[in-house]
């Protein structure tokens, strides 16, 4: 089987999604792979030595605090926006036309979905986001609302072209894109919630304790593990904040910090009993059952293996990311996380949120989320429509 994956460029949980798809549909039989994306999508694909096709990129303008710099992405952005959509879609047309891909499998990416559709190629989407929400600002005010409304109209009727919606979150009542999926009327037959996606399951992992002694840690002693996510730009201010702060409260709890740059490898830069910094973790699962709290930026991927793991959360969703800001909200409704605002990050309010989430009845709310995890399979589910639509393709 031939098959064309696209993947959204910015950050990795797009890739990372279609990765596991991949390993799922290899359990059937051959599959001839291409990844089509752009950005650190493109990047972490090279460097995996997967075979790629390179795609114009959307970029979004960012402060340097990590903030979407809502004026100058409006001002720049929207502008070129038919001329870089119809520079994704010319890309595509031409690599699916070259490939002749039985089917198309894309995460986030609608120019893939309009392409194969024009070619008359049967097409999986993965997504998690269909309610597009433009971050308001006062002097953009009516910009904001006219560019929303404008994506709202646009995206809503490619995704509706995609012959399988496919969304990796838990169904109701612990579906935590729950307001990024405000589907309208003639989607709602389409889309389908198959439940988070895991490379691999918290049982098939030895016990929390054992996992700590194996990678070093006091078993006896909470961890706090953060694993840094998001877009490139987005990371450094973070990373430098929660950095000195988790520096200062190390030794109780316990504290690992991935910086997400797979292309470094896992190289400790900070290496103490109680503290470590590692360019990349070859092992997410391992640390992550290993731990006791997670420390994210609200990317949807991450909840959901935290979910899964049962795992409380500390979310600190980058300002003005308006997807991310949504399902942190969700997440601290749910009862399965604490949300701090960036500009709310200080030692004292950092230690009170790891305390409360230590001692909270977190766990409680979120063993039910475990029990249904437990019995889903969304990576399998989404190979077995990528199935039934390549051998449709086929016939």
């Amino acid at each position: 089987m031939r098959a064309y994956f696209a993947p959204c460029g910015m950050g990795l949980g797009h890739i990372a999604r279609c990765e596991a798809v991949l390993a799922k549909l290899r359990e059937h039989g051959p599959v001839d792979a291409y990844f089509a994306t752009y950005g650190e999508a493109l990047a972490y694909a090279r460097g995996a030595s997967l075979k790629t096709l390179e795609i114009p990129r959307f970029k979004v303008a960012m402060k340097g605090t990590g903030e979407v710099d809502v004026e100058r992405t409006l001002c720049h952005l929207t502008p070129r926006f038919p001329w870089l959509a119809a520079r994704q879609l010319a890309h595509d047309m031409k690599y699916m036309a070259a490939l002749r891909p039985d089917v198309v499998i894309s995460d986030t990416r609608a120019m893939a979905v309009l392409a194969a559709k024009m070619l008359g190629i049967p097409c999986a989407c993965i997504l998690n986001q269909v309610r597009v929400y433009v971050p308001r600002k006062r002097r953009m005010l009516r910009a904001s609302r006219l560019a929303e409304v404008g994506l709202v109209a646009t995206l809503g009727e490619v995704w509706r072209l995609a012959d399988e919606l496919l969304v990796p979150d838990f169904p109701e009542p612990f579906t935590i894109s729950l307001m990024n999926l405000a589907v309208p009327k003639r989607l709602r037959d389409k889309v389908k919630l198959v439940g988070p996606m895991l490379d691999k399951r918290p049982e098939e992992l030895p016990s929390q304790e054992e996992l700590k002694a194996e990678l070093g840690f006091d078993p006896g002693s909470p961890l706090v593990f953060m694993p840094v996510t998001g877009t490139l730009e987005e990371r450094p201010f973070f990373v430098k904040a929660m950095t000195e702060i988790l520096k200062r409260i190390a030794g109780n709890p316990q504290v690992v910090i991935s910086l997400g740059m797979p292309d470094k490898g896992e190289k400790a830069i900070v290496n103490s009993r109680d503290f470590r910094i590692f360019y990349w973790v070859n092992d997410f699962y391992a640390y992550l059952k290993a731990c006791d709290i997670v420390i994210l930026r609200g990317g949807h991927g991450g909840i959901m293996k935290c979910m899964a793991y049962g795992k409380p959360m500390l979310i600190v969703p980058p300002p003005s990311h308006t997807e991310k800001m949504l399902n942190a909200l969700r997440a601290k409704e749910l009862g399965v996380a604490r949300v701090l605002l960036q500009r709310e990050l200080s030692e004292e309010r950092v230690e009170k949120a790891i305390e409360d989430l230590l001692e909270g009845d977190y766990l409680d709310r979120l063993r039910a989320a475990q029990e249904i995890a437990s019995g889903l399979d969304a990576a399998g589910e989404i190979a077995s429509a990528v199935l039934r639509l390549a051998g449709d393709s086929r016939d």
